[in-house]
């Protein structure tokens, strides 16, 4: 059709100045004035938009409120019948005298001015991102270099945002019209490209950096299906590969901007904007291995322990009021190296109520339980979260309040709705705290979830306002070679994607050990009786008494366990293994230690901190050697204790912890 000469609601359509897949661009004036128009077929328009003929008309109204001078500027749209009948859209914008990126990158320029070009195309990017229209920031959908304008003064202009999502791709593929390249489009795009956000289009400006600066396309392919074959599961062509001359830091700000899995990426253009002056971003978190006392009642062993040792402690604030003196003396010492807990997981069970400390925590729920309809109500959320900073901003280091991921009171398809809430807590929870006080974001999940969902969880955590992470996990008793492998590849993905340290919470202590041996910061452990996290211990109507004591035996990497008081069965197994000569347990008979649950706590946390230290000393594949050889000495020793001490030591759970865990490491 040609429209060239003719008036259309008051303006003259000059020239054609192009046209694309799926319309056409023309150069009007009306009053005087120059302006751009695309011109779209109602052939090419998504269902949803001709439902009602104004609903287009509305879409791209609200791309008018959009603001930046890297932004082209939407004026008016309208539609008209052309001379066949057929529904035409009109999208009027200013004019632009320049050449798209496209065009431009024929030329030979220096890397130095490309990487400013881009970085101009970052910030009209972040303006768009953050327009907020009904609660969501503009997603752009279809950046490549054909939609960014640059002219002779290196000014840039991004056009055609939002209009890849009232465009039919379906329709034009089925008249046979060439669809632009899928290059850009990120592999989730290629999958499901109406449930996208901002980093589908992360990725496509990683793609677009790549071929500004190698005049390359990081995919080999001969054909389309085997373009999008490469782009969901191969990598990148390293950039260097092109051009020698671009700089590692560069090398890597492309390579996490194209990573396939949205997590891995930079999470915002702020992000991406902040690594183009870190130049950094290939250096992962490395951190010494740490371990955190999980302490409950323990006042006295606190008190003792931390006047020989520099101690790490998590301590679940509801016992604050029933361990007064344990609560003054983490006071008295200004809570120096203590994050609290604020056990607002338990709260969302009916248990909770018979649970002594619990019911009187300020933001307990007066009747009910803090339930996913509760945290909904946006007031009453806001209360919580208040009532929740009152009782904690005494703290140095506060977990953010969290609710267990995989609440079985709740039916399954609920587990999203929990994560989501999960994440709408720490955001408005970090607000409150802001940066004086360290804050920790606590992913508290069932094992099955993690295992099956582990990409999706660090999608949604990963872009966390937090120092940190820590990591609570039910059912690790059903661990075996492959949820052991995911757990820990979460665990280390989590760290390495954040840059943030990331502790377990409540894991046997070699897999402990193996996860700082695979780089994360630290593990927690209480030092009495919980050395597994479950679902149903905060489902528990009260808090549970053990009748067995548990004392450490770095021969077996584990706990043994024997009847409390029984010091005849202690007896038995110390002196198997020959004693311990820790500055708690040296000199003391095994009745001595055997009698009360001081001594063994004590020396519990001190084999913890020294058996870190020693692992500390190894670097890099040192310290799996290292810690395979402990492996086999543990298995090894499980299977030679006599039959008449304690034969029911062998922990058919933790035997196959150790043996899967030597295999996989």
């Amino acid at each position: 059709m040609n429209i060239v000469g003719k008036v259309i609601n008051g303006y003259l359509f000059e020239e054609a100045l192009g046209s694309g897949s799926f319309g056409a661009v023309y150069k009007v004036s009306k009053a005087n004035k120059i302006y751009a128009a695309k011109v779209l077929s109602e052939t090419y328009i998504l269902d949803e938009f001709k439902h009602e003929q104004n609903r287009i008309t509305r879409e791209i109204d609200v791309l008018k409120t959009v603001k930046g001078k890297n932004l082209i500027k939407y004026q008016e749209d309208f539609y008209f019948k052309n001379e066949f009948g057929v529904l035409e859209y009109v999208i009027v914008m200013e004019y632009f005298v320049g050449e798209t990126l496209r065009k431009y990158l024929k030329k030979d320029v220096s890397l130095d001015v490309l990487v400013e070009i881009f970085i101009n195309i970052l910030h009209g990017v972040s303006d768009l991102h953050n327009t907020v229209i009904e609660n969501e920031g503009i997603i752009h959908r279809d950046l490549k270099p054909d939609n960014i304008m640059i002219d002779d003064k290196l000014n840039v202009k991004i056009i055609d945002y939002g209009l890849s999502k009232i465009i039919d791709f379906s329709s034009i593929t089925s008249t046979g019209t060439q669809i632009g390249s899928p290059l850009y489009m990120s592999p989730e795009q290629l999958k499901d490209s109406k449930h996208i956000d901002y980093r589908a289009d992360i990725y496509a400006l990683g793609i677009i950096l790549y071929e500004m600066l190698t005049k390359n396309i990081p995919y080999k392919a001969a054909t389309l299906p085997e373009l999008l074959m490469k782009i969901l599961n191969d990598p990148i062509i390293p950039p260097k590969q092109y051009n020698p001359n671009i700089s590692d830091g560069i090398e890597n700000i492309i390579f996490k901007a194209t990573a396939k899995e949205p997590f891995a990426r930079f999470q915002t253009i702020e992000e991406f904007l902040d690594a183009f002056s870190k130049k950094d971003i290939q250096d992962e978190l490395v951190t010494l291995g740490k371990y955190y006392a999980w302490i409950y009642r323990e006042k006295d062993v606190t008190e003792q322990f931390e006047k020989q040792n520099n101690a790490d402690i998590i301590y679940p604030i509801h016992v604050q009021n029933w361990m007064k003196k344990l609560h003054q003396h983490f006071a008295d010492n200004n809570f120096e190296n203590v994050i609290i807990d604020p056990s607002t997981q338990r709260l969302s069970y009916v248990a909770f109520g018979n649970t002594k400390g619990l019911v009187e925590l300020p933001y307990a729920p007066d009747k009910g339980v803090i339930s996913l309809e509760y945290l909904q109500n946006p007031q009453k959320r806001k209360a919580y979260i208040d009532k929740w900073y009152a009782t904690v901003s005494m703290g140095r280091k506060v977990i953010l309040p969290y609710h267990y991921i995989s609440n079985t009171d709740y039916p399954v398809d609920k587990v999203d709705d929990w994560i989501r809430m999960n994440i709408q807590l720490i955001d408005e929870s970090s607000k409150v705290v802001g940066n004086e006080i360290e804050k920790y974001a606590m992913i508290s999940i069932g094992l099955g979830h993690l295992v099956f969902q582990a990409d999706k969880i660090l999608s949604y955590f990963v872009h966390a306002n937090v120092n940190g992470f820590i990591v609570q996990v039910s059912d690790m008793r059903q661990l075996n070679e492959q949820s052991l492998g995911s757990y820990i590849d979460f665990m280390v993905n989590l760290q390495k994607y954040t840059g943030k340290p990331v502790i377990a919470l409540k894991v046997p202590i070699p897999l402990g050990l193996a996860l700082i041996g695979k780089g994360i910061h630290g593990f927690s452990l209480g030092l009495a009786s919980i050395d597994y996290f479950d679902e149903q211990y905060i489902k528990e109507e009260k808090d549970s008494f053990n009748l067995y004591s548990k004392f450490y035996f770095p021969q077996v990497l584990s706990f043994l366990t024997y009847p409390k008081k029984d010091t005849f069965a202690f007896e038995q197994i110390y002196t198997y293994f020959g004693g311990c000569n820790c500055k708690w347990c040296v000199g003391k008979t095994p009745i001595e230690i055997g009698t009360g649950d001081k001594g063994i706590q004590l020396h519990h946390w001190q084999m913890m901190l020294e058996e870190v230290d020693r692992f500390n000393q190894y670097e890099g594949d040192e310290r799996i050697t290292y810690l395979k050889k402990r492996i086999e000495n543990a298995l090894h020793n499980l299977d030679s204790i006599p039959k008449d001490i304690m034969a029911s030591q062998k922990n058919t759970d933790y035997y196959k912890l150790l043996k899967n865990l030597k295999k996989i490491i």
